[in-house]
């Protein structure tokens, strides 16, 4: 065999081999893909179950969580695409009073207003949350933004750290909205229901003092509450 031939030979093996090698590492990423998928499936099951089984502390329908998640994920493409693409967002609007777990029941659904006391424990719950979810690596960072701060106010008059303007994550700025509005739209144990006209009123109103005055106006000119024709 001459050396042509042995060169010829011993190229063949080599792309045999890289053949193999690149079917194989193809293969196990495949695999590796399919674990990583089905690991956040499961994450997203359990954690809409957990925020189920929250809700239905204070909520009879247990679908509060849900609702609210929809709404926002809506007001997060329309505002801040970019922020859409974050697996662990909805996490964060579906776990956002995860704090409430530390809150007796007979303060979540006392059918009147809190005493000052009373209101100042309730107010301790986004500081739980986020204790909670910040021992949790995957949800630390845009989830744990959400849920520490979602009762945060555009002019600093919220809770618990009474943070202002651009200092109030975005994420928390835009459920903040979405959280107010579902509150207004269904009944609570204190109070009924407004229509959704007057809730939209009341957002408008508080647009520079409770809200993000540009979140307000990407609210308002959401599909869903345009007049139809």
């Amino acid at each position: 065999m001459n050396n042509e031939q042995l060169a010829a030979e011993q190229t063949l093996k080599y792309a045999e081999e890289f053949s193999t090698l690149y079917t194989n590492e193809r293969a196990e990423r495949r695999r590796a893909e399919a674990a990583l998928a089905s690991l956040e499936a499961s994450y997203g099951t359990t954690v809409r179950a957990l925020a189920a089984a929250l809700e239905l502390r204070d909520d009879a329908t247990g679908s509060h969580a849900e609702r609210v998640t929809t709404l926002a994920l809506e007001l997060t493409h329309a505002a801040a695409p970019h922020l859409a693409a974050t697996p662990t967002l909805a996490y964060g609007f579906l776990l956002h009073d995860i704090g409430k777990i530390g809150i007796p029941d007979a303060l979540l659904r006392k059918p009147g207003p809190l005493e000052p006391e009373e209101l100042r424990l309730m107010q301790t719950h986004p500081t739980l949350g986020r204790g909670i979810v910040e021992s949790i690596p995957y949800l630390r960072g845009i989830a744990t933004d959400v849920i520490g701060s979602h009762h945060e106010s555009w002019d600093g008059s919220g809770y618990p750290d009474g943070l202002t303007g651009m200092r109030i994550p975005l994420a928390a700025r835009i459920f903040t909205i979405a959280d107010a509005f579902d509150a207004m739209t269904n009944d609570r144990p204190y109070r009924k229901a407004c229509s959704t006209s007057e809730a939209l009123e009341r957002i408008a109103a508080a647009a520079g003092t409770q809200f993000d005055p540009t979140l307000v106006r990407a609210f308002l000119a959401l599909p869903s509450y345009q007049p139809a024709g």
